[in-house]
C-alpha cells in the first residue's frame, strides 16, 4: 500500500503543478508583460516564510487558547514513561529527532502534529488518550502521529496548498487585466485572458477536492505506519473507535469544543464524522453492530459524495484497510465489516434512484438559478429571473427535504443502520428516550438537543415559528427545564458527514408538546427572494 500511495501523493502534486503552469503558460501567449510572475513569486515567498514560522505561531496559539504544556524529554520520560520509550524506539528506528511534545489538560482523546520538517515537528496529545485508551491503542495513536512527521506530510500539503492558492490569484490578476484592457488587441487579449482566468478559477475549484484527497491519503499512509510500526492494526482500529466513543462520551466545556473544532482537520479522526460512531460505541462496542453503521461507509453512493470534503477518509473504509492489513500479517480482523456488507439484503434501485433523485434535488437551486440567470441575460430579463427561479426551487427542495409520511417507530441504532439514509431526503422516525443536554455542548444560546435512548445519542435540530428570536427564547428559557427529561420526539433523520433528526416536535411531560417548524423560515425567506426577484425584472 505505500508504494501506491507514494504514488497517489506524486500523481496528485503533479497535477496540481500541471494545472499552475498550463494556466501560466497559456496566460503567457496571449499576454507579453503582466505582473502575474511577481505575484506569484511573492504568494511562493510569503508561503515559504509562514510555513519555516508556523510552528512557532500555532506553538504562541496552543499556549493561548488551549494552555498547552511542553514537556521536556526528562520531563516526559518522568511523567509518561511509556510514551518516551515507544517514541524513543521508533523515531530512532526512522531516524528522526524525537519531536517536541506537547500536553493538553482536556479528557476529549485527540492527537496531533504540525510542523515545517522532522526535525522541527510538535506532536500534541489530550489527556482524554489516556483515560479511554489503553497502552496498545496509545502507541498505535502516536505511531500514526509520527508517520505523518517520517513521510514529510508538513511539506507536501504546504507545496500543494501554495499551487492551489496560486492558481487563486492567476485568476484575480487576470480578471483585473481583462476589466483593464482597452479597444482593438488589448480588448481581444483581454477577452481571451478572461477565458483564461476563468479556466484557472476552475482548476482551483478542482484544486482544492484534489488537495483533500491528499489529505486523506496522507491518512490512510499514516495508518498504515501505524500498523508496521506496532505490528498491531486491530489496535489503530480499536483506538480510532474509542476516540469517537470519548469525543461524544466527554461533556464538552467551551474549550474543549473550540480545540476539538479548530483540530479538527490535524486530529487522528474527523470528529464530525466521528460522533454517529461513537454515540453507538458508547452502548455497546459489540463488532457486529458497529460494522452495521460502518456499512453506510461502503453501500451508500451518497458516502463517495459525502467524504469529497473531508480531511479524512470515512472512518469505515480507513478501519477496514487495516483489517486487511492484519489479515496480511495473519491477524483476526478486528471487524468484519465485509462480512457484515454480505449480510444485507439491498434493493439497489431503491438506493440509486433515491440517490439520483436527491443529487438533483440536492443541487437544482443552484441549477435553477443558473438557467434563470442565462435566460434573463438572453432575454434581457436581468438578475430577478434567476432570483425567481431560485426562490422557487428552494421551496421545491424543502418539500422534498421533509416529506409528509407518518412517523415510523425506530431507535437511533436503527436509524445509523440505515444504508438508504439520506442527506436531503428526510426520514419521518418517532424515538423514545430522554434530552440530556444542548445539541451544542457548552454554548448557552445553543436551542437545539442532544437526545439519547438506548441504542446511542443523536443531535435535533429545533425551528421556532419566531425564527432566531424564537430560537434565542427557547435556548434561555425552556432548555434548562427540559434537560435530563424523558421525551417523545418526531422528526425527520438526516445522515451526512454528521448527523441528526430535524425536529418536528418533541414532547416533554413537565412542558407539553413542543413544536418544531423546519419548512416555515424556508419557505417565508425564498417567498421574499422570489417576491424581490419579480420586482426587479
Amino acid at each position: 500500500m505505500i508504494n501506491s500511495l507514494k504514488k497517489a501523493s506524486l500523481i496528485t502534486l503533479g497535477i496540481l503543478s500541471g494545472f499552475v503552469f498550463t494556466i501560466l503558460a497559456v496566460a503567457a501567449y496571449f499576454l507579453g508583460e503582466i505582473n502575474a510572475p511577481f505575484l506569484i513569486i511573492a504568494t511562493i515567498v510569503f508561503n515559504f516564510i509562514m510555513w519555516a514560522i508556523s510552528p512557532i505561531i500555532t506553538d504562541l496559539m496552543m499556549r493561548f487558547f488551549y494552555k498547552i504544556e511542553f514537556l521536556s524529554q526528562e520531563e516526559l520520560m518522568a511523567q509518561y514513561p511509556e510514551v518516551a520509550s515507544f517514541m524513543t524506539q521508533v523515531c530512532r528506528q526512522n531516524k528522526i529527532k524525537v519531536p517536541k511534545i506537547g500536553i493538553i489538560d482536556d479528557d476529549n482523546p485527540t492527537a496531533f502534529t504540525y510542523g515545517s520538517v522532522p526535525s522541527n515537528a510538535r506532536m500534541v496529545f489530550s489527556k482524554g488518550l489516556f483515560t479511554y485508551l489503553n497502552l496498545e491503542e496509545q502507541q498505535a495513536v502516536f505511531a500514526h502521529e509520527i508517520g505523518h512527521i517520517v513521510h514529510y506530510d508538513f511539506v507536501v500539503m504546504t507545496v500543494a496548498s501554495t499551487l492551489v492558492q496560486i492558481l487563486y490569484e492567476i485568476y484575480v490578476v487576470l480578471s483585473k487585466t481583462h476589466k483593464t484592457g482597452s479597444g482593438g488587441d488589448g480588448k481581444k487579449a483581454g477577452g481571451s485572458l478572461a477565458y483564461i482566468g476563468l479556466l484557472s478559477y476552475v482548476f482551483y475549484f478542482l484544486g482544492t477536492y484534489i488537495l483533500l484527497y491528499l489529505s486523506r491519503m496522507r491518512e490512510y499512509y499514516a495508518d498504515e505506519f501505524s500498523a508496521k510500526t506496532t505490528g498491531k492494526p486491530n489496535s489503530l482500529s480499536m483506538a480510532l473507535i474509542r476516540i469517537a466513543y470519548g469525543i461524544v462520551a466527554k461533556e464538552d466545556s467551551g474549550k474543549s469544543k473550540r480545540l476539538m473544532e479548530s483540530t479538527r482537520a490535524l486530529g487522528i479522526l474527523d470528529i464530525r464524522s466521528a460522533k454517529g460512531l461513537g454515540a453507538i460505541a458508547q452502548s455497546s462496542e459489540d463488532p457486529r453492530e458497529l460494522s452495521r453503521i460502518m456499512a453506510f461507509d461502503f453501500f451508500s453512493p451518497w458516502a463517495n459524495i459525502l467524504e469529497l470534503g473531508s480531511t479524512h477518509p470515512l472512518t469505515g473504509k480507513r478501519i477496514e484497510r487495516l483489517n486487511e492489513m492484519a489479515q496480511n500479517m495473519s491477524q483476526e480482523r478486528s471487524f468484519d465489516i465485509r462480512g457484515t456488507i454480505n449480510s444485507f439484503a439491498i434493493d439497489k434501485s431503491r438506493l440509486y434512484n433515491g440517490f439520483y433523485t436527491g443529487v438533483i434535488i440536492y443541487f437544482l437551486p443552484y441549477i435553477a438559478g443558473l438557467i434563470g440567470l442565462v435566460i434573463g441575460v438572453v432575454y434581457n430579463g436581468g438578475f430577478g429571473l434567476a432570483l425567481v427561479s431560485y426562490g422557487i426551487a428552494m421551496i421545491l427542495q424543502a418539500f422534498y427535504r421533509f416529506p409528509g409520511a407518518p412517523a415510523e417507530k425506530t431507535t437511533i441504532r436503527d436509524l445509523m443502520s440505515d444504508i438508504y439514509a439520506s442527506p436531503i431526503r428526510g426520514r419521518k422516525v418517532a424515538l423514545e428516550g430522554k434530552i440530556i443536554g444542548r445539541g451544542e455542548a457548552g454554548a448557552s444560546l445553543s436551542e437545539d438537543l442532544m437526545f439519547q435512548d438506548n441504542g446511542g445519542l443523536v443531535y435535533m435540530d429545533y425551528n421556532s415559528s419566531l425564527g432566531f428570536l424564537g430560537n434565542l427564547f427557547f435556548a434561555l428559557s425552556k432548555i434548562k427545564k427540559i434537560i435530563g427529561q424523558a421525551a417523545s420526539a418526531e422528526g425527520w433523520f438526516f445522515r451526512g458527514i454528521g448527523q441528526m433528526v430535524t425536529l418536528d416536535d418533541i414532547t416533554v411531560p413537565n412542558e407539553g408538546r413542543i413544536k418544531s417548524y423546519p419548512k416555515l423560515w424556508i419557505i417565508l425567506s425564498s417567498i421574499v427572494i422570489v417576491a424581490f426577484g419579480v420586482l426587479i425584472l
